[in-house]
């Protein structure tokens, strides 16, 4: 993987709900959808997509968290899930 850009490009490629994740900008207010990433020792990425909802203005009432592993090939992961259950009728 070239960088985490790209890294964060395929796993936001992964799943509808994730379009239009943005990279995490602490000084940016109302954002519903980011990811972070972290270099793993073999030459991956650990990539975190963060979906909020309710009232994102003030930092997201609810959120859900994924956390993938992608591998230096582009092999994507899902390693962990946590966070509130998403509901059925949030934009993707």
């Amino acid at each position: 993987m070239a960088s985490p850009e790209d890294a964060a490009t395929l796993v936001i490629a992964s799943n509808p709900i994730f379009a239009g994740a943005t990279k995490q900008d602490p000084e940016l207010i109302g954002a519903s959808k980011w990811w972070t990433a972290t270099p793993t020792a073999g030459g991956g990425y650990q990539i975190e997509i963060t979906v909020g909802w309710g009232d994102c203005i003030a930092g997201c009432i609810d959120r859900h968290v994924w956390t993938y592993l992608v591998e230096p090939d582009g092999t994507l992961a899902l390693i962990a899930e946590e966070g509130d259950d998403v509901p059925s009728d949030l934009p993707a």
